[in-house]
């Protein structure tokens, strides 16, 4: 038995203690988090986007829709309960007095009816908070493909199923319809979803994996904040040479007819840059577009913009 014991006492791992630093201040050492539920929380907990979750559209709707029903069935009985105490002769005015039915005497018509309304109303609480619990879960984005194939790849390394079935393909390559991400890397233009979707995985494969060591947990880490930084400093480069460089060609087209056309085609393609590129909203694209093409008629139908002769 005490050899038992003294097996159990070697095999026990105590907490780690306070470490004391040169200037005498104590702290404790960064925990492990090791392989498993405690690598892949870590993991998802320090990088925008990896956050990504089942809405269970379908469970919440249904839950609803046993609630709506329910409710349904209460106000039914609420209402044939009134009728019957506004037709009996011995609670006149019951209906007309909440006071009444809070006092009325416990297992009479009008106790029942009050004992139904408080009913109803945690019942109605309850449907209220999570129908719009569940509008908001409609207002999540959806993952980047890029984020969830990594999700997909990692989970298979640190779950067991049916643990990771989540972020996996079903048997026609598709995955879940209701994932959600609390945080996605990507701004919502089409812009940023291509760059972190296609072209920085591009980029990974030519140039980063096979030529750089990942770190201990097998993974390359880039930061958001610089990946986004090169899609905002794009984006400002590309708008502020699209105008001067409409300007620029216009002032070696000599017809004015010539002219014309380039401002219509140009026009189109402005305004599919700012879609592309932006999030602006479609007046907004409007207003935009109608700015430049004015500065641009402008410019062909001043005195100083001499075209030649045909």
């Amino acid at each position: 038995m005490p050899d038992e014991v003294k097996e159990e006492s070697d095999a026990y791992t105590p907490p780690s203690p306070l470490a004391t630093s040169a200037t005498g201040a104590t702290h404790r050492p960064r925990p492990r988090h090791v392989p498993g539920y405690p690598g892949f929380a870590h993991l998802v907990g320090q990088n925008l986007g990896y956050s990504i979750f089942r809405r269970f559209t379908t469970l919440d709707t249904k839950i609803l829709l046993y609630l709506q029903a329910e409710l349904m069935q209460l106000e039914h009985e609420l209402s044939d309960l009134e009728v019957e105490n506004s037709e009996s002769e011995g609670n006149p005015g019951l209906q007309q007095s909440v006071a009444m039915l809070m006092n009325a005497e416990e297992g009479s018509s009008g106790w029942r009816q009050w004992q139904l309304v408080q009913g109803i109303l945690n019942k109605k609480k309850q449907y209220n908070e999570l129908m719009l619990q569940h509008e908001r879960m409609y207002q999540l984005p959806e993952p980047d493909s890029s984020d969830f194939e990594f999700m997909r790849e990692f989970s298979d390394e640190c779950l067991q199923p049916p643990d990771n079935a989540i972020w996996r393909l079903d048997e026609k390559g598709k995955r879940e319809y209701d994932l959600v991400t609390l945080s996605t890397r990507s701004d919502g233009d089409p812009f940023s979803m291509w760059f972190f979707n296609r072209l920085h995985p591009l980029y990974h494969r030519l140039f980063i994996e096979g030529r750089v060591e990942p770190n201990e947990m097998g993974m390359y880490e880039y930061s958001d904040k610089s990946l986004r930084k090169i899609i905002a400093n794009t984006s400002i480069i590309i708008s502020s040479l699209l105008p001067l460089a409409s300007i620029f060609a216009l002032y070696f087209i000599e017809r004015p007819i010539f002219g014309l056309v380039f401002i219509l085609l140009f026009s189109a393609l402005f305004s599919a840059c700012l879609a592309f590129a932006t999030t602006a909203s479609r007046i907004e694209i409007f207003v935009a577009t109608m700015a430049i093409i004015s500065v641009q008629v402008l410019f062909i139908g001043s005195p100083n913009a001499a075209y030649p002769g045909p």
